[in-house]
């Protein structure tokens, strides 16, 4: 790669940090397995532990393909088969509540096609989510014990969005999957990521919680103060807002759909895992077919009608990651095919097969990326590719 255009990355985050719309990120590019750029701004340092919230979705991905690949599971499995709470599921309508007509499986979870929200107020599901996740709060603050499948059981007393399978809508669909994971592995899901993922890729750092003397390394949460982006340090209510109350403690629910804190280091390793088709260092963590198969969009003509991300346009959908099928839909000079994921505060990876390619990004602000920053970064980086 050209190292005169990727140094303009420094540039980039140089002017983002003095119009103070950054005050912490960094960033690594490797291509054709050999690390070209690596940088860290402002007050984060290269060992700093980030909550990635939706950065776990893909390593929920991996801990569910591995069942897969064991024969264990079915992704054509009802999930009621291993959640009882999600039998007999109702679905929001303009007429009020009706019968789901099918069950939800556990392919409708990874694609988001489940009919599954996160909770909100511009549908009744999502109302409803709220209410529900509100209760679970104050009565796991109250130290009211919970498991993992208690909750996600719990979870399915909201009604659907759409019938399951008929649409697409991104929401607790990853929780509900790691609770699978822990019922067909019978031990809790941080204890079986930590065997079968975190430990084989060396991600030392990567966990539900931080641990107390590993507190200092916490990268610091900023909040956007106005239209322009400055940014302040996030206070306690928006921290609370986002779960980091007490990062030092295990949460009331291993999230496998938002709850995992790691590092740029520990992240990379995943990464690496998944360009390397399945391998790393010697170690097969998933097959080279089973890598391919989850790096393709999922979604049918119906369902792409529902996808409504600004941050994925030109992208398809499938196994909790975006995968890019019209660059120039997104105005971007990357390949068809490459594929990633993001988290609230900006976190962000891509993957992209053919150029042998992988970036990881790291920040921390409570409402998310600047779409401008992400494009200018990835532009740079594919004009710096030259073999």
């Amino acid at each position: 790669m050209n190292q005169e255009k990727l140094s303009l990355l420094n540039d980039l985050f140089a002017a983002e940090i003095e119009e103070n719309r950054v005050q912490g990120a960094s960033i690594l590019i490797e291509h054709k397995g050999k690390l070209e750029f690596s940088a860290v701004y402002g007050g984060d340092k290269k060992d700093s532990i980030y909550k990635i919230y939706s950065m776990t979705k893909p390593i929920t991905t991996v801990a569910v393909m591995q069942l897969y690949e064991k024969g264990l599971i079915d992704l054509y499995d009802p999930v009621e088969k291993y959640l009882p709470g999600f039998a007999h599921m109702k679905v929001s309508t303009a007429k009020g509540l009706v019968d789901a007509k099918t069950s939800i499986t556990i392919r409708q979870l990874m694609n988001m096609t489940s009919g599954l929200v996160y909770p909100g107020e511009n549908s009744e599901p999502e109302r409803v989510m709220a209410e529900l996740q509100v209760d679970l709060h104050e009565r796991a603050v109250k130290g009211e014990p919970f498991s993992n499948l208690d909750i996600c059981n719990e979870l399915a007393k909201a009604p659907l969005l759409f019938q399951p399978g008929e649409g697409w809508h991104y929401g607790i669909s990853a929780d509900i999957a790691a609770a699978v994971v822990e019922v067909v592995t019978g031990i809790p899901y941080g204890e079986h990521l930590k065997k079968a993922i975190f430990e084989p890729l060396e991600m030392k750092d990567t966990g539900f919680y931080v641990q107390p003397d590993q507190m200092h390394r916490l990268a610091v949460m900023y909040s956007r103060m106005d239209e322009e982006g400055h940014l302040r340090r996030a206070n306690e209510k928006e921290l609370e807002w986002l779960n980091l109350y007490a990062p030092d403690r295990p949460p009331y629910i291993e999230s496998g759909g938002g709850g995992l804190y790691s590092t740029m280091e520990d992240y990379r390793h995943f990464a690496q895992m998944l360009l390397n088709k399945g391998e790393y260092k010697g170690k097969q963590i998933l097959g080279r077919k089973t890598v391919e198969f989850i790096s393709k969009n999922q979604l049918n003509d119906l369902q792409m009608k529902w996808v409504d991300f600004d941050s994925i346009e030109g992208y398809g959908y499938g196994n909790f990651m975006r995968v890019m099928m019209w660059p120039e839909r997104g105005a971007s000079n990357g390949s068809v095919g490459e594929y990633g994921w993001d988290g609230l505060p900006g976190t962000y990876f891509m993957i992209d097969p053919k150029e042998e390619l992988m970036l990881v990004y790291m920040q921390q602000i409570q409402q998310g990326a600047d779409l401008t920053l992400r494009r200018k970064m990835r532009q740079i980086v594919y004009g710096a590719l030259e073999d």
